[in-house]
């Protein structure tokens, strides 16, 4: 793996670091949002023989414990950063983008053996970082990519899983199914890219991922909205859409249930009441029959439970990372 010398790793960036335009205003609106919830986050990038580029933020403490945050499938790692401030004082934090959101490069998912291709960058970032196992807090698709860091690495300490993670359940929602399908996602996508890119960031927030946004800030939404505005973001988006399914079918990954019981780490699931992909119901019977897991129910929250007003949710996060 190499670090990438127009965009030297071992110091943080600045958003004049950024050669294309969209990627210098979103790299802004990202440290405006940092700004916005008091983080003193680096944000860097590595070279990586399995994506290319991977940008990732990095903060907290230097000497603290390894934290992994994984986002889900259509935010971007900035989304963490109400969170980390719940982390910072003790843990060293690093939140990457996955390939095809925010900063890191956007590649094709089609033609990939995804369930080595969602983590392969996951594991140049943790062996550049010389972290041999972290704790990591999965939402959603990044839950999955948790659960397979598990399962085939053994390179987790303690498995945090915040709203419905990915592996639990074959069974998504009607828009995901649509997504699955070629052509009607290209339609899908133009349809929801219509419009002004703020009020629509806000309306797929409020679809998707939260109950209340009243918590969120006017520049989380900005960010989004930049976001939208990243060069081949949208194809790469749309090509992992269709590796994850074919007609309506989610990919086999997403049905781990038989390997998940057997993961022995220590692991703690954080699910509101009104998730959008799965009700409490599909996740409680799996943290049963897992050997150390516990289930925590948030009444009246959504998808990314962290975003909702209140603490309940870093609460919850910082107590088990604590134990």
């Amino acid at each position: 793996m190499r670090t990438d010398e127009s965009l030297p790793e071992d110091r943080p960036l600045s958003p004049d670091d950024w050669p294309d335009p969209a990627e210098q205003r979103y790299a802004e609106r990202q440290a405006r949002l940092a700004d916005r919830y008091g983080v003193d986050a680096a944000s860097r990038v590595l070279d990586t023989d399995a994506a290319g580029r991977i940008h990732y933020l990095a903060a907290g403490d230097p000497d603290g414990e390894p934290v992994l945050l994984l986002h889900g499938v259509g935010l971007p790692a900035a989304t963490w950063l109400p969170l980390v401030p719940h982390l910072a004082d003790e843990y060293r934090v690093y939140a990457p983008d996955r390939p095809g959101l925010g900063l890191s490069a956007a590649p094709s998912y089609r033609d990939r053996d995804l369930r080595s291709f969602l983590v392969a960058y996951l594991l140049d970032l943790l062996d550049d970082r010389g972290v041999e196992r972290p704790h990591v807090v999965g939402n959603s698709h990044g839950g999955l990519q948790a659960f397979l860091l598990a399962l085939d690495h053994e390179r987790v300490d303690r498995l945090t899983l915040v709203g419905a993670p990915g592996g639990v359940s074959r069974d998504l929602p009607l828009l995901f199914r649509l997504l699955t399908v070629r052509g009607v996602n290209r339609a899908l996508f133009w349809l929801m890219g219509r419009g002004d890119p703020v009020e629509n960031a806000r309306q797929s927030m409020a679809r998707v991922n939260v109950v209340d946004d009243s918590a969120l800030p006017e520049s989380f939404y900005e960010l989004l909205a930049a976001g939208a505005g990243l060069p081949d973001r949208e194809a790469s988006q749309r090509s992992l859409a269709t590796a994850q399914g074919s007609f309506g079918r989610a990919h086999p990954l997403f049905d781990l249930r038989e390997e998940i019981y057997g993961i022995g780490r220590p692991t703690r699931f954080v699910w509101g009441t009104d998730d959008s992909f799965w009700s409490p119901d599909v996740g409680r019977p799996v943290a049963e029959r897992m050997p150390d897991a516990d289930f925590h129910e948030l009444p009246g929250h959504g998808h990314t439970p962290w975003l909702e007003p209140g603490e309940e949710a870093a609460a919850l996060v910082r107590s088990f990372l604590d134990e």
